[in-house]
């Protein structure tokens, strides 16, 4: 291990390879790092010696490649699954990833270097979401609002008519409206920021509001819809402009 190498287990149930929960929280923690093209990663996958030496060969490696696919805006070095380790133990069956800066890097013969994929995610649009089902949650780009107030821009003009199209399209459903901000903080995610306008700090909610009002002003009733705001609890990981957001989910069909 490196000197200033960080090394963290994730560990498996028998026979498991999926990422659970648990797993999950540790990986965002590790993709809401700044700066990622600092660092290197390595993951090795293991199990015990449960089970025949070829089919756990193959679970490591699944544990591997799955860890992997959640990280790929780091630089991947030499993901790989080494299979059994010498004991039936469950502390065994885990993959190891170790993390250090780029600059403390000890090249080993044989290593294999993967880029970073950085890709923007491609967002549905309202208009795409057909025969919509309880849970369906879409982003509705295009509602863009002046800075740091709830007042909906007029080149949103278009966005908005889709979804009036969408609601009258499909009458019966009910949703939610829900805002999120960017830019907040981490460490206390449920902090709004300020609404210019009424100098509260109820940014999200009130963006969400807005919409729900325009709604309400176009013909769309109050039984069908309500909003909420989630400040910075659910960052996008994708950067400013798409955690500044307001997303529809359906709630009921009828």
């Amino acid at each position: 291990m490196h000197s200033q190498e960080k090394q963290f287990s994730l560990y498996y149930e028998n026979d498991q390879y999926e990422l659970n929960e648990n797993h999950r929280r540790f990986i965002d923690s590790l993709n809401q790092l700044d700066q990622k093209d600092l660092y290197d990663i390595h993951i090795i996958g293991y199990t015990n010696s449960v089970g025949e030496k070829d089919y756990n060969l193959e679970l490591s490696r699944k544990r591997a490649e799955n860890v992997k696919s959640e990280l790929r805006a780091f630089t991947i070095i030499s993901s790989v699954g080494l299979g059994e380790l010498d004991s039936e133990s469950a502390n065994n069956r885990r993959v190891d990833v170790f993390i250090h800066r780029k600059e403390d890097h000890i090249p080993v013969v044989g290593e294999i270097v993967e880029a970073p994929v950085i890709s923007k995610p491609v967002l549905p649009s309202i208009r795409n979401l057909k025969n919509p089902k309880i849970g369906d949650k879409v982003t509705l780009q295009g509602i863009m609002f002046y800075p740091d107030q709830d007042v909906i821009m007029d080149e949103s003009k278009n966005t908005l008519e889709e979804l009036l199209a969408f609601l009258k399209l499909y009458p019966t459903i009910k949703f939610k409206l829900i805002g999120h901000i960017c830019c907040g903080d981490k460490y206390k995610p449920y902090i709004d920021l300020k609404n210019v306008r009424t100098g509260k700090n109820d940014l999200s909610e009130a963006r969400a509001k807005s919409l729900y009002n325009y709604l309400l002003k176009n013909g769309v009733q109050k039984s069908r819809m309500r909003y909420l705001g989630m400040a910075y609890r659910h960052p996008t990981g994708e950067g400013d402009e798409f955690d500044r957001r307001v997303e529809i989910e359906i709630t009921s069909l009828k």
